[in-house]
Parts: C-alpha cells; sequence; structure tokens
C-alpha cells in the first residue's frame, strides 16, 4: 500500500479558527482531513527533548549520518510534534484519552528540518455510555522537500456535545461496524449490478478494514447474512487499512480499480473467486459510497 494515500478533497482543513468553538465528537467524520502550519525542529528543541529523555547519543546531539553530518531528530520526538501540532491546531480541548498509536519511522528528520502534519479521521464510534465516542486517526508527516518522513495512527476518546444516541443517523459511515454491514445488505438487496454479478454465486465475501472484518454471505444474488463470522470461513477477503477504505467510501468517486492497481488492497483466501466477483465488489462500494453520503443529510 502506498503511505500517501489520502481521501480525495478534504471535508475540512486546518483547525479551528479564531472564535470557533473546539469540535466535540459529533464535529469529526470520517474523511476529514486535517492540516496545518510547518513547524521545524531547530537544535535547542532537539537538545530539549534529550535531555527529557535522556538519549544524548551522538546521534542526535553531535553529529548525524547524513552526507553533511547534521544530526538526526529523535524519531518519538516527531511523534510529540504530532500532538502538539493537534493542541495547536484546538483539536485537543475535548479529547479525554489518547490510545492505540502505532507509529512508523519511514525516513529520517534532520536538526533544522520543517515539518507538516496531515491528518484523515478514519472511524468514528460513539461509545456505549453515549457521552463521548472514539475518533481514528490517520497521520502522515512530510519533511520540507514532501518527502514523508513519518506514518502512523492512533485513536482519541472526545467528548460528544450532547449525550444522544445518535448512531442510526451516523450509521453510513460507521464502517466496519455489524449494524453497518447489515444497512449495506438490505441496499444490495436492491443493487441491481450486485444482483447481477452475483446471480449465480454461492460464497462468502468479506472485507477488512485495518483490524476488522465483515461478512456477506451471498446465495444466488441475495445477502442471506451479514456479520462478523461464517461457519465455513469466508471465500475470499478483500483487504486493505482504514485511510485506504476512509478514501475509497468518502472520496470524489468509486477508484477501488484504481487503488487496487496500486496495490493498496490485499485478497486473501480464493483470488479465482475474487477476479470472478470483481464487478461484485465494485457494485458494493458503489452503494457503500451513497450510504456513507447519507451521514451528511442527518
Amino acid at each position: 500500500m502506498s503511505t500517501s494515500a489520502t481521501t480525495g478533497s478534504p471535508v475540512h482543513a486546518g483547525g479551528p479558527g479564531a472564535g470557533t468553538a473546539a469540535p466535540h465528537f459529533e464535529d469529526f467524520e470520517v474523511g476529514q482531513v486535517y492540516t496545518g502550519p510547518a513547524r521545524s525542529f531547530s537544535a535547542a528543541v532537539v537538545a530539549a527533548f534529550a535531555e527529557v529523555s535522556g538519549d544524548r547519543a551522538a546521534l542526535h546531539t553531535e553529529h548525524g549520518r547524513s552526507a553533511d553530518g547534521r544530526p538526526l531528530v529523535h524519531g518519538p520526538l516527531g511523534l510529540a510534534g504530532f500532538f502538539g501540532w493537534h493542541h495547536e491546531r484546538g483539536l485537543s480541548a475535548h479529547v479525554e484519552a489518547a490510545f492505540d498509536t502505532h507509529w512508523d519511522f519511514v525516513a529520517p528528520i534532520h536538526v533544522g528540518d520543517s515539518v507538516t502534519y496531515e491528518m484523515t479521521v478514519t472511524r468514528t464510534r460513539r461509545t456505549s455510555a453515549l457521552r463521548n465516542g472514539v475518533v481514528g486517526r490517520h497521520v502522515v508527516v512530510r519533511n520540507q522537500h514532501d518527502e514523508i518522513v513519518q506514518v502512523g495512527r492512533t485513536a482519541a476518546l472526545v467528548t460528544a456535545r450532547e449525550a444522544v444516541d445518535d448512531r442510526r443517523a451516523r450509521l453510513g459511515r460507521s464502517f466496519p461496524s455489524v449494524e453497518w454491514a447489515r444497512a449495506l445488505a438490505t441496499a444490495l438487496g436492491d443493487s441491481a449490478a450486485f444482483t447481477r454479478a452475483t446471480g449465480t454465486w454461492d460464497g462468502t465475501l468479506g472485507l477488512r478494514l485495518g483490524g476488522d472484518l465483515v461478512v456477506f454471505r451471498v446465495y444466488k444474488g441475495q445477502v442471506l447474512e451479514a456479520g462478523t463470522r461464517t461457519p465455513d470461513g469466508p471465500t475470499f477477503v478483500v483487504s486493505a487499512p482504514d485511510i485506504v477504505w476512509a478514501g475509497l467510501l468518502t472520496g470524489p468517486r468509486n477508484d477501488f480499480t484504481e487503488r487496487t492497481l496500486r496495490d493498496e488492497f490485499e485478497v486473501e483466501g480464493s483470488a479465482y473467486e475474487y477476479l470472478r466477483l470483481t464487478a461484485a465488489v465494485v457494485a458494493l462500494v458503489d452503494e457503500a459510497r451513497a450510504f456513507a453520503r447519507t451521514e451528511g443529510t442527518r
């Protein structure tokens, strides 16, 4: 998968402006892209981080491994910089906790480099307590040459403006919940393209979104069941990280075919059956995209 995958035209850019209230859980929607001004890692900042962390290795404080000998910024400082950026953008006021953070250090950041952070919302799920919700975020860090230096994902528990049950209204972008899968299965029953593509098929189609799997048991054009498991396992599974699905389902068009050619998706199980059912997968994506757009009408 390309680490530079995006979700198309951003729904929102930057943080709250002057006079704008900091976002609550309800203000985050899957597909939103947040950006902001670049920040630089000066020698003084790196020295301060070395003192706090205790990592005073010469690699960071005296010389690096680049051709010009510039010291390297501590990798975790790039991650810490994201949370500072998040706060400066006015996005942290209602965050109760951050968790499930996974970070890849793709390329070095040198002392004196400037980096930009781009955060895409990939999931939103209100908790059963209703007073808050979980927001999944994908982060891309680029240097002044527009090279990707770090990529990560992290979730936040964000206070809701109101403790109301709006899960049905937000259902279109609540993938990959079971409720979303079942609602999508109903829509597939009315899809002529999906019915035609699966008219002679008997099997189970799976979608893996990040670490979560949903399956659709299909028999001759009709989805018999949708959920998280099936007795015999899926016939095949179309798999991709959250950021890829967010882009596909909320972006400007159904570019599933182009994304497969860029190796953004993987197929588990029977590749032969997947190739036979590619038109069905495209039709499913069309319905999922239409379903996602209904969230904006709430």
